[in-house]
């Protein structure tokens, strides 16, 4: 056997050996960690002390962006159940996390239905609405100078100011102008999850009401389409 034939050998013997290792870490290392469930999880005390991936939806109003570690809870949205569970999350949660948000987290069960966490993965899909029947920025602010409208619920089209969007807890989670007059701009109030897909830019419809303060305080967010 010559010398380049042998090297030949030699490297695929090489490669061999490593694709077999790699299969055999792959079939006999467990995960590194179980995915349950909210049901799964909830009042299952074999499971505390393990690492799980846990998917759940962000209970409204159950967050606090400015407490340290943040804490908040999720439920499984696809079931009739009243079981949560509590993250304690510590770091900075993804730029669209907020109410009804898709949550999947990464962490430690400990006691009391808890899991910690510093690694989380969010998902809140974009919606999308007809702009027909809706205000303009303008016609609102004119309804607004001539009427109280505090309170009542509106649908208005606007585009969303560049460089607006602010960080989830944020009092301001948003500024829209008006679409034909970018001049005319208005701070919105929002505690959901804004889809990846909405940026500056971004024509949207508002659903909500004015507040006392002038700012709108949106229910629901959407993209336009049409």
């Amino acid at each position: 056997m010559n010398k380049r034939a042998r090297n030949r050998l030699i490297a695929i013997s090489v490669v061999s050996v490593v694709v077999i290792v790699a299969a055999a870490v792959f079939w006999f290392i467990p995960n590194a960690s179980l995915s349950l469930t909210v049901d799964d999880l909830y009042d299952s005390p074999e499971y505390i002390g393990e690492t799980v991936q846990l998917a759940g939806t962000v209970v409204a109003g159950s967050w606090d962006r400015q407490s340290s570690p943040m804490t908040f809870k999720v439920f499984d949205d696809d079931t009739d159940s009243t079981a949560e569970i509590n993250i304690v999350f510590n770091g900075l949660p993804p730029s669209n996390f907020g109410d009804g948000t898709e949550a999947i987290i990464t962490g430690r069960v400990e006691l009391g239905n808890t899991i910690v966490s510093n690694q989380m993965v969010t998902v809140c899909p974009s919606r999308y609405e007809t702009s027909v029947d809706t205000l303009a920025v303008s016609d609102l602010f004119d309804r607004y100078s001539d009427m109280d409208m505090t309170g009542i619920p509106v649908r208005v089209s606007a585009r969303v100011v560049e460089g607006s969007i602010t960080a989830p807890g944020s009092s301001i989670r948003l500024t829209v102008h008006d679409v034909a007059d970018p001049s005319i701009e208005m701070p919105v109030m929002y505690t959901k999850g804004i889809p990846d897909s909405i940026t500056g830019g971004t024509p949207i419809v508002l659903t909500g009401h004015m507040t006392e303060s002038g700012a709108f305080d949106a229910a629901d967010i959407a993209n336009i389409s049409d």
